[in-house]
């Protein structure tokens, strides 16, 4: 009877074995069609990109760590824990710097892009999750959808997208306030709700979710910047 036992465990263990196999083959390899690195000159900083369809996405998030005059107007910040000494709170920033990047509001998105590159529209995103597999019918719906395509969009080998969980934030009147760092990563894009409207459609990523959401947010939220530019042939 132990000997039974045994053999059943070892089976199981077999078994799940060739699940989590058949789990990774699920996810499918799109490499993007071309790549390279952009130098912008302004700053001497560079940013690698990569090409899907029409577009040459940035693979990196933005990171210039421009203090604003105005906080309400113009804000940008490097996300961190809020409940760190400031020894270690400075430390972290420092890191997450290099790793995401800073957040931006909408205006100060706009103000800091290169020439030649642009914000993202909603449908420039929508094309790019249909370039990962995601079916028509989940392109226009919001909240939670595209199962794998959040995984594929972050990866750093493969699609090379490599979008980051680096929270998002807000200016209370006083302080950048931080939320969901580590957990989520937000995106922006050019897309208004409707014309005049302060919220702007956005992408949603989670380190733990296959999926990516399609959500509305105030444009004086800060929130990660990836720039895009048309094909240069």
């Amino acid at each position: 009877m132990k000997r039974q036992s045994i053999i059943i465990a070892i089976g199981l263990l077999i078994l799940s074995w060739a699940c989590s196999d058949d789990d990774k083959q699920q996810i499918p390899v799109i490499e993007p069609e071309a790549q390279g690195v952009f130098k912008d000159e302004t700053t001497g900083l560079e940013f690698p990109w990569v090409r899907y369809g029409n577009l040459e996405w940035m693979t990196t998030n933005l990171n210039l760590d421009v203090k604003p005059d105005d906080w309400t107007q113009n804000g940008c910040e490097i996300s961190h824990e809020p409940s760190r000494n400031p020894v270690d709170r400075a430390l972290e920033k420092e890191e997450n710097l290099k790793t995401f990047g800073c957040l931006y509001t909408y205006e100060k998105a706009l103000e800091l892009c290169p020439e030649g590159w642009r914000i993202p529209t909603d449908e420039d995103w929508q094309a790019l999750e249909k370039a990962m597999g995601m079916p028509d019918a989940d392109l226009n719906a919001t909240d939670w959808r595209g199962n794998p395509v959040g995984t594929l969009l972050q990866q750093q080998e493969g699609t090379m997208i490599n979008l980051r969980t680096g929270g998002m934030g807000e200016y209370d009147g006083s302080d950048f306030v931080p939320y969901f760092i580590y957990v989520y990563g937000f995106y922006w894009s050019a897309t208004p709700e409707k014309e005049g409207s302060n919220l702007h459609y956005c992408r949603q990523i989670s380190y733990n979710s296959d999926q990516i959401a399609r959500t509305l947010i105030n444009k004086n939220k800060m929130l990660s910047v990836r720039y895009v530019r048309e094909v240069h042939k």
